[in-house]
């Protein structure tokens, strides 16, 4: 499956690989702190895996590795098989977990897998989850939501770096796809291949089977420049986040939003300010379409109006004057 003869694009790659996660540890995680990998068994994340074993060979760390058998292919339990010989070679402690999926009305079963996923990711006991995304994801990442009509939320694509407990670190987010697999050749890794990554019905595979090659032809700056981009739009986010919060002082509190500053605002400032309060309540993003007809209600319904807009399982509704997120009644 693999190589081990090095080659002067295979030493350059190991290089790139280590340097990468190198740098990202250093930026963002302190001596000492446990670390752990987010573990498919595919090729990415067992470059990472490799290149963080050695990292913590020679840094004060405690790494771990965390898998998610989702269930949805007959090989399945084959990679977590696999993943667990991969840690135990490595004397990584490994902690799997077995999800039972059922598909949820309006939603992908990929999507429920890929939430489901991160769940298990978000609810371990480390401080730091690192992840093997590379620039080529981070591409079609943008491409994905560009095609969905995204602001610069979701324009951002994936983070880098998002903080909690534990962090989320993408350290390999610059690194291409060809530069990864050199990486896995130079060091002779074993991978499993995921066969679901080959159907062209899922939009990015799609993109990334059909459109992507295209794409790097035409355009030798691919996917490097979208990854750049996606950097800008990061800061056009963080600029119209830190705008809401300049609009929201001493106007939001615990009781929940006043609703005379929407009607007071500019469209779009108001439209920025209420899209973030919702989302500084956990609530996801409304579409635009959806967001203007909640401005209009809010703003727009008489005093004695009785308004309850349902959003991602909660309820905006309005009382004395204020906006207020509450928990959807059953």
């Amino acid at each position: 499956m693999a190589s081990s003869r090095k080659s002067p694009r295979a030493d350059t790659a190991v290089a790139a690989v280590d340097a990468a996660l190198a740098a990202a540890l250093a930026e963002h995680v302190a001596p000492h702190a446990r670390v752990a990998v987010a573990l498919s068994g595919g090729i990415d994340s067992m470059v990472l895996l490799d290149s963080a074993t050695v990292f913590a060979a020679r840094h004060p760390l405690t790494l771990s590795a965390i898998h998610v058998n989702h269930g949805l292919s007959p090989n399945a339990g084959r990679w977590t098989e696999f993943c667990a010989e991969q840690c135990a070679l490595r004397h990584v402690p490994l902690a799997t977990h077995r999800l039972q999926l059922e598909r949820r009305h309006g939603e992908s079963l990929e999507a429920h897998a890929r939430a489901a996923r991160y769940q298990c990711l978000l609810a371990a006991d480390v401080d730091m989850v690192v992840l093997a995304h590379h620039a080529d994801d981070q591409a079609e990442t943008l491409l994905l939501q560009l095609l969905r009509g995204a602001g610069p939320q979701g324009l951002a694509a994936m983070p880098r770096h998002r903080a909690g407990r534990p962090a989320l670190l993408r350290p390999l987010l610059e690194l291409t796809r060809t530069t990864l697999a050199a990486y896995a050749m130079a060091r002779g890794l074993a991978w499993v291949d995921d066969e679901s990554n080959a159907d062209r019905k899922h939009a990015r595979n799609f993109l990334r089977h059909e459109i992507a090659p295209l794409l790097a032809a035409y355009f030798p700056g691919y996917p490097a420049t979208l990854v750049r981009a996606a950097r800008h739009q990061t800061e056009a986010a963080e600029l119209a986040d830190a705008l809401a919060a300049i609009d929201a002082a001493g106007r939001v509190d615990a009781s929940g939003l006043d609703r005379a500053l929407l009607a007071q605002l500019p469209p779009v400032r108001a439209r920025n300010l209420l899209r973030w309060f919702l989302h500084e309540r956990g609530l996801r993003p409304p579409s635009e379409a959806r967001l203007n007809e909640m401005i209009k209600q809010l703003v727009g319904a008489g005093d004695d109006a009785r308004i309850r807009i349902a959003q991602d399982g909660a309820e905006i509704g309005r009382h004395r004057g204020r906006i207020a997120v509450h928990a959807r009644a059953v």
